[in-house]
């Protein structure tokens, strides 16, 4: 059980979260925080030394809270080429979600203005995702299935062919939505292309 502490942490947290995805890091303060969730100035910094330090913490949460969705993904039992179009929809789900994308615009506007941010959102974000999409990469190479010298930066270049052009049109307001027939376009034409070049050919006999 957690302890009362971790509660009260955990409690501080989720309301600093809420804030800042509504008004933004300039449009909040700590005062405002305290205000949300009562008790002194002296408890609310024994967890967090200060605003930066509760922003970072809270762009983390936000974070596992997204990423927590790639715990209910199920491989489909069919060949790589559908795996990995599965493994793209479920990418797009989590990724092109609004609460994604407001999530990356706050982090892309204050990343020059907290210290580590960037950091923070790169270890807790696209480093798990590519690591993710690496596992199976990596897999199926050992299986003999795939050929791929380096299964994370193939799952990088992966992801990018996948979604990146979907993701920067949503981040930059480009496209107000990407519909599930143009994402599975982009899925299937960049699996086809990376197959292309990595799938292992059975031999002619």
């Amino acid at each position: 059980m957690p302890s009362r502490q971790e509660l009260r942490r955990a409690e501080i947290l989720r309301t600093a979260s809420s804030l800042f995805m509504a008004h933004g890091y300039a449009g909040v303060s700590m005062d405002d925080v305290l205000r949300e969730v009562g008790g002194s100035k002296s408890t609310l910094y024994r967890y967090f030394s200060d605003k930066e330090d509760l922003f970072r913490s809270a762009v983390e949460l936000l974070l596992q809270e997204r990423l927590r969705e790639f715990d209910g993904f199920h491989m489909p039992d069919a060949d790589v080429r559908e795996c990995l179009v599965a493994l793209g929809r479920h990418f797009a789900r989590v990724v092109l979600a609004p609460q994604s994308i407001a999530l990356h615009r706050l982090v892309t506007a204050e990343t020059t203005r907290v210290k580590g941010l960037g950091q923070t959102f790169y270890a807790n974000g696209p480093a798990v995702g590519k690591t993710f999409l690496g596992g199976y990469l990596d897999m199926w190479n050992q299986e003999g299935r795939l050929r791929v010298e380096d299964p994370i930066r193939a799952a990088a270049q992966l992801y990018e062919a996948m979604m990146g052009d979907l993701q920067m049109r949503l981040l930059v307001g480009a496209s107000a939505r990407i519909s599930r027939r143009e994402a599975d376009e982009s899925i299937r034409s960049a699996v086809d292309v990376f197959l292309d070049g990595t799938a292992v050919q059975a031999r002619a006999r």
